[in-house]
């Protein structure tokens, strides 16, 4: 279930609408969410842009999400690292890298996007085991999570908006809606912030099916950073606040 909300925290939504120029955000960036369940501190989720490097023929920013459980009193432990391989001008991922250590189970997992029509190549690797290739079939404008969230932040938000956009969770897609359901003013561990309220759904199973779709909070400038994401699971409920935010560098 944790896994779900880090996931959730690091995701924070997708949309298409009008595109901002410049982007919001470049190298260096750095965001921490505090991750809680049932009121309780749970975990954290920390999300940075790496540097420009080239990445399957393209020049991409590296988008580095870590999550990670932080109480020893939980069960089910874990670390795991995700890198996105994002592509700022064309605004889509080629590729991203899983790096995923649950209670002791490891494993790797490589992905090629956007480089075959409908195609998603991936190679993984268990621990104690052989590694193996593997194909999906996507829809066109398939994304990785973390990319999607760094997708949105480069569009323009308005209220009433409502999309779709196939999301890869790395052995199947789905689409994921997206509402921008209206403005408000949100108090954070920063401060009084202006947000816009976005309602996501997703395709989770198990204890971490949602109850309802989940709820994700964005400034209302230019940045568009999401400041908080509350999701109601099957187990209970989980909310993962910003509680230090970094700028980046400017791409142009």
């Amino acid at each position: 279930m944790k896994r779900a909300l880090i996931t959730a925290a690091l995701l924070l939504t997708t949309q298409a609408l009008a595109v901002t120029n410049p982007i919001p955000f470049g190298p260096g960036e750095q965001a921490l969410y505090e991750v809680s369940f049932m009121g309780v501190p749970a975990g954290i989720a920390q999300i940075t842009v790496g540097l420009r490097t080239e990445q399957y023929g393209a020049k991409v920013l590296p988008l580095v999400c870590v999550g990670q459980t932080t109480s020893v009193a939980n069960v089910f432990q874990i670390k795991d690292r995700f890198v996105s391989y994002f592509d700022p001008v064309a605004l889509k991922p080629v590729g991203a890298d899983y790096f995923i250590d649950e209670n002791r189970s490891r494993r790797r997992e490589k992905f090629r996007f956007n480089q075959e029509p409908l195609k998603a190549h991936a190679n993984k690797k268990k621990e104690g085991q052989g590694a193996y290739d593997i194909s999906y079939d996507v829809p066109e404008g398939t994304m990785d999570l973390a990319a999607a969230a760094f997708w949105l932040r480069a569009q323009t938000l308005t209220v009433g908006e409502v999309r779709e956009v196939p999301i890869f969770t790395g052995a199947k897609w789905y689409p994921m809606h997206v509402v921008v359901e209206g403005r408000e003013t949100l108090s954070t561990k920063l401060g009084e912030v202006p947000v816009f309220r976005v309602s996501i759904s997703t395709d989770f199973h198990g204890n971490a099916a949602t109850k309802g779709n989940i709820i994700v909070y964005y400034t209302a400038d230019a940045r568009q950073l999401p400041v908080r994401v509350r999701a109601e699971f099957v187990v209970g409920s989980a909310t993962a606040d910003l509680v230090q935010y970094l700028p980046g560098s400017s791409l142009l």
